[in-house]
């Protein structure tokens, strides 16, 4: 795929990723909640014996489907950011710095729109389990980003280097 053919299919998944985010977000409280106790229900037909069993409440657990969403949607959304930047040619740390504080800003903006939706309440501590999301997806798109950029470098070779390195400074320091 052309360089640039790869830089519109990486924003429009961006925007795309945003757009499901706001969809989401515009849902009146009534309806979310249908949504998130739907999923529940999945879950605990499949796993609710193990969680009764090992003596869990399950009440607990709607809270926890509907915070682990949140964070699901920004890791995803951090990760798309960054691999758009990357891809338009901002390099490094940079463009994961970007990433989180693109990321971060979306979720301030979408707990904002929710003030505005029936039933909704746009909370801080929703802020910060989108920015944790996004930190998670970010280090995980790090790490596969260092390994890669770093793969073609022989280990041994970068030991080798380090050795004449502390050689060479050995000598200097025993010259003067």
């Amino acid at each position: 795929m052309k360089i640039e053919n790869k830089r519109i299919v990486s924003w429009s998944a961006v925007i795309l990723w945003m757009l499901l985010i706001f969809a989401f977000s515009a849902q009146p409280a009534v309806e979310s909640e249908k949504v998130s106790h739907g999923l529940v229900a999945i879950i605990i037909r499949y796993i609710g014996n193990l969680i009764t069993s090992a003596g869990i409440d399950i009440s607990w657990l709607d809270g926890i489907v509907r915070k682990s969403a949140h964070a699901f949607l920004f890791c995803v959304l951090a990760v798309l950011v960054a691999n758009a930047l990357l891809t338009t040619g901002v390099k490094g740390l940079k463009a994961f710095i970007f990433a989180f504080v693109v990321t971060v800003l979306y979720a301030c903006s979408d707990e904002l729109h929710q003030l505005f939706v029936p039933g909704r309440a746009g909370m801080l501590s929703d802020v910060a389990i989108d920015s944790l999301g996004a930190i998670a997806g970010l280090c995980l798109t790090g790490a596969i980003y260092w390994i890669t950029m770093h793969k073609e470098i022989n280990i041994s070779e970068k030991f080798n280097t380090a050795v004449l390195k502390l050689n060479l400074f050995k000598s200097l320091r025993s010259n003067s």
